[in-house]
């Protein structure tokens, strides 16, 4: 493993056929030491107690969600050929000469405004993936403590989405670039954003029964959240796509539906995802979605007593149990009480 303090040119070698070039696992954190001993880890996530870019070794983050259900608490993405490290003032990240995944973590002050921090955070982040070999951001995830608390009169979910909007309209035809995104509340302090770059262009995927969220009106947040409901990945040089889920809840055009009920919420949400895999097959030839396979699901979960009534819903999409990682955490509004993200291998 090689940590850099400075940007360093790295030449990798592009020799995928059918393999896809991130593969994802989940594994004990007994395991992490031994797991970071191959030279293939892109990024190992440890959910445990704290929020944190490990300074030794930057492949790893902690994030401050605790698993439920007997969950395996690391997920490890792997990709093909050797992987660098590097920091540059507050940015981490890790590349393989196709692909590059960063991190950028903010210690939030006592007194400040969760906008200006977003913002400034996602103006840095667009600066340095466009002065890579990387400038295709197609996956982000946004860790926010107390994502629900109401500061400065307005709650911190839509001070989030101010800031991140501020930030990526800057940019022309923003809407156009939009990666698959997620943002969840934790307990614990330290806001952290990561995110997964390359060098192709993601194909962005809508879900025809949910209002695009750039579109939803002014009453969730003063400024739209900007993300795509899935992105699509034509990798270069390999036959395989993947397709990768935003955090998708219980919202039919651009409202909650079944308030309060976490077993219709559930089927809801599995009917959404339904909906993008259908897209998805129509588009490589195949009747519906039940052609295709899931290969990993993150679930959040608000109330953790409310995961076994509902850890059937979610087993019936096709995707093994060994594969799907719950999780306690905030969703970005009050009245939904799960979300569901996803990735799937298409050949």
């Amino acid at each position: 493993m090689k940590v850099m303090t400075t940007r360093e040119t790295f030449s990798g070698v592009n020799n995928h056929t059918r393999e896809t070039p991130l593969k994802i696992e989940l594994a004990s954190a007994e395991d992490i030491n031994s797991i970071l001993q191959n030279d293939d880890v892109l990024m190992a996530v440890n959910f445990s107690s704290k929020t944190a870019v490990d300074r030794d070794d930057p492949r790893l983050i902690s994030v401050g969600l605790d698993t439920l259900g007997n969950s395996l608490p690391v997920e490890v993405w792997h990709g093909t050929g050797q992987v660098t490290s590097h920091r540059e003032g507050r940015i981490n990240w890790n590349e393989n000469g196709d692909l590059l995944f960063g991190h950028l973590l903010i210690d939030e002050p006592d007194t400040s405004n969760l906008d200006v921090l977003i913002e400034q955070a996602y103006i840095e982040i667009s600066a340095f993936v466009n002065s890579t070999a990387y400038p295709h951001v197609f996956r982000i995830w946004n860790y926010i403590p107390g994502i629900n608390r109401i500061e400065n009169g307005i709650e911190r979910y839509k001070s989030f989405c101010i800031g991140r909007h501020a930030a990526l309209s800057l940019q022309p035809d923003f809407r156009l670039t939009l990666p698959a995104a997620s943002a969840v509340g934790t307990d614990v302090p330290g806001i952290l954003v990561s995110f997964a770059s390359g060098k192709v262009k993601p194909v962005q995927v809508e879900n025809t029964r949910q209002v695009s969220a750039y579109h939803y009106p002014p009453v969730y947040s003063p400024r739209s959240p900007l993300f795509s409901r899935a992105v699509l990945m034509n990798w270069n040089g390999c036959e395989a796509q993947q397709l990768y889920i935003s955090g998708t809840s219980s919202i039919v055009g651009h409202e909650t539906r079944h308030t309060g009920d976490i077993s219709a919420q559930a089927e809801e949400t599995c009917m959404n995802i339904d909906a993008l895999l259908d897209d998805v097959a129509r588009r490589n030839g195949k009747k519906s979605a039940r052609e295709i396979t899931l290969s990993s699901l993150r679930v959040y979960f608000r109330h953790p007593e409310q995961l076994e009534p509902v850890r059937e819903i979610i087993g019936r999409q096709a995707v093994s149990p060994k594969n799907i990682v719950y999780l306690k955490a905030d969703i970005c509004r009050m009245n939904l009480l799960l979300e569901i993200e996803g990735i799937t291998n298409l050949f």
